[in-house]
């Protein structure tokens, strides 16, 4: 869950190995030392050198999901992945590692031509956005176009946000986001 992301920044960093990512091509940050919430471990980021002579890209994720997922049993029923429990699956952002993992190998074992390309997984999302906030941009070594994997389907890909529309509300009720409070909200199932 968010700020507990050391045991799935292991297993990433691991699978990332095992696709053929050189070690030395694997680092954490130290966002973790400057967000103010408890925070186990930095961002993990992994570069994979390009086989031409391309600007770099981005494609990020992150690694935590909300607190209703600790524990979560994936089980396949019939063509769809349901919870063994009474949990979530963790899907936002579960489906994000896995396909950042997944374009890694099949790059790497298909030796499929790339540019440059930065992973980035990033921390505490859902308590803030807090693992991106910190991260010190020059780490990233300039990517030139960025895409942000974070939804229900893998094939959810954010590609840009041409603007945005500001407006208030006022709700007046239960705090229900399950990354914010819990343990105050009521669960819509």
């Amino acid at each position: 869950i968010t700020g507990q992301e050391k045991n799935i920044a292991r297993e990433i960093q691991i699978a990332l190995k095992d696709a053929g990512v050189p070690q030395r091509h694997i680092r954490f940050d130290d966002a973790h030392e400057h967000i103010p919430l408890p925070t186990q471990t930095g961002n993990l980021l992994a570069f994979l050198p390009g086989t031409s002579d391309a600007p770099r890209i981005m494609f990020m994720t992150h690694m935590d999901t909300v607190p209703l997922c600790a524990g979560a049993v994936p089980v396949l029923k019939g063509n769809k992945i349901i919870p063994q429990g009474e949990t979530a699956l963790g899907g936002d952002n579960r489906t994000g590692c896995a396909v950042l993992v997944n374009l890694a190998t099949t790059l790497i074992k298909e030796k499929l031509p790339h540019p440059p390309i930065t992973l980035l997984f990033t921390v505490r999302e859902e308590s803030g956005l807090f693992g991106a906030r910190y991260l010190e941009p020059s780490i990233l070594q300039k990517p030139t176009m960025a895409f942000n994997v974070d939804g229900r389907s893998a094939s959810d890909i954010t590609l840009g946000a041409v603007g945005a529309d500001r407006w208030e509300v006022e709700i007046r009720g239960k705090a229900s986001h399950a990354g914010v409070n819990p343990e105050r909200g009521i669960s819509a199932s």
